[in-house]
């Protein structure tokens, strides 16, 4: 038996050759050389609901006995060209933004820009915190320093007044017993 062209077939069925071609490959079909009888036979059977004509063996007697078409096949209406507006469909709409993803695009970019200002703001906290703890610890070394200087300093100056004081008091007992050696006498007459 000769090989049916896919076109003529569904010319002769008014079927799509788009739908045909694409069920017959789905089922393993090669329609390049056309479409051999087992196609025909499953493309009929799928898209008429018709089971083709078989003839079964021969009975006693030479019977034959055909199955014959009992259906009448309708034309599958054409919907090219076809405007459907699915908004009739429809109860409902959404909010939407155009283009979502340039937005998340751009969100993203500002979040990034957030987080290295907030990162740089922490860093520089921290560095502040360092230099605060760095001075804290000179001052705090300096003040106990300068804490023991002036304990030292104070018992020194004690130390330094007492004998600058004793040794003023041993130099002035030794100017007044000297002015005393010099006094002239209470009649003594003054020397002009």
């Amino acid at each position: 038996m000769q090989n049916t062209s896919l076109s003529a077939f569904c010319r002769d069925y008014s079927l799509s050759k788009g739908s045909v071609h694409k069920f017959l490959k789905a089922e393993g079909f090669d329609t390049a050389e056309g479409l051999t009888p087992d196609a025909v036979k499953a493309a009929t059977a799928y898209f008429l609901d018709i089971e083709p004509d078989t003839t079964t063996a021969p009975a006693a007697g030479g019977l034959t006995v055909f199955t014959g078409n009992h259906c009448t096949t309708l034309a599958v209406p054409g919907f090219d060209g076809l405007t459907l507006d699915l908004g009739q469909f429809r109860d409902s709409s959404a909010l939407v933004i155009a283009d979502p993803l340039a937005a998340a695009e751009q969100f993203l970019a500002a979040a990034d820009m957030i987080q290295g200002a907030l990162a740089g703001d922490i860093a520089d906290r921290e560095a502040r915190l360092a230099r605060t703890k760095q001075a804290q610890a000179q001052v705090a070394t300096k003040a106990q320093q300068l804490a023991l200087e002036q304990r030292l300093y104070r018992l020194q100056t004690a130390q330094l007044d007492a004998a600058t004081s004793d040794e003023t008091s041993a130099l002035a007992d030794a100017l007044a017993a000297l002015q005393s050696l010099g006094k002239p006498a209470a009649d003594a007459p003054a020397e002009s």
